[in-house]
């Protein structure tokens, strides 16, 4: 992994993972907001590309201000799908309350297993990491509603595999990097990305689906549908 090490960059420094915090709190947080706006469409673009092709794909910028972005952009899209979806097959959750959760707890869960994995990944970086990967998510439910109105399963699955497992195979790899047991990565890579992925699956069904509910296994009632 020497030849293809990544390098973190917050505010135009190049950050190495050995090297130690020494600044006051606050200053050091007010880094990571610290971004020239011409900077983020580079930075989203990134997020899909893995960290193999060239020196560029492997920097991996950490800041708070894309991840932000990415959050607020995304909650705009499931609520307005969850007001146009059918008001019997909406379910009661708000779709803010669940993505608050996911963006809390898996950047929560992911430095957890990788401190199990003795990676040196700071919470800074997970979280950019992971919340740079939502745009991936974000482009997936665009583009499935622009081509079939979020209507055709296999359009979904097929364009969730384009975008979605390109941000999610760059964590991967990413991770990979950085966890120096083989046995910690096959655990870590494995259900982080498996969360990754099954996040947009529900989101995309429970809220932008528009008349998917839950209930019996294949079955169609009234033009809804059931699993």
């Amino acid at each position: 992994m020497k030849n293809h090490s990544v390098i973190f960059i917050d505010s135009s420094r190049y950050e190495r993972l050995e090297k130690p915090g020494t600044e006051p709190f606050l200053k050091k947080a007010s880094v990571y907001f610290n971004v020239n706006p011409c900077d983020l469409p580079k930075r989203i673009y990134t997020s899909f590309v893995p960290p193999i092709f060239s020196d560029e794909f492997r920097k991996v910028y950490v800041d708070f201000v894309g991840p932000l972005l990415a959050v607020s952009t995304l909650t705009l899209i499931l609520q307005w799908g969850h007001s146009n979806k059918h008001p019997a097959a909406a379910i009661d959750t708000s779709p803010t309350l669940v993505l608050a959760y996911y963006s809390l707890l898996m950047p929560i869960l992911c430095f957890l297993l990788a401190r199990i994995g003795q990676s040196n990944l700071s919470a800074a970086q997970i979280i950019s990491l992971l919340g740079y990967a939502l745009y991936g998510h974000i482009t997936t439910l665009i583009t499935c509603y622009i081509l079939d109105k979020e209507t055709s399963n296999y359009v979904f699955f097929a364009v969730m595999t384009v975008f979605s497992g390109a941000s999610g195979f760059r964590i991967v790899i990413i991770l990979l990097m950085t966890i120096p047991k083989p046995a910690a990565r096959l655990i870590v890579c494995s259900l982080v990305s498996i969360f990754h992925l099954l996040f947009l699956v529900f989101i995309h069904f429970a809220y932008m689906h528009q008349t998917f509910v839950y209930g019996r296994n294949n079955s169609y009632d009234n033009g809804f549908t059931y699993l």
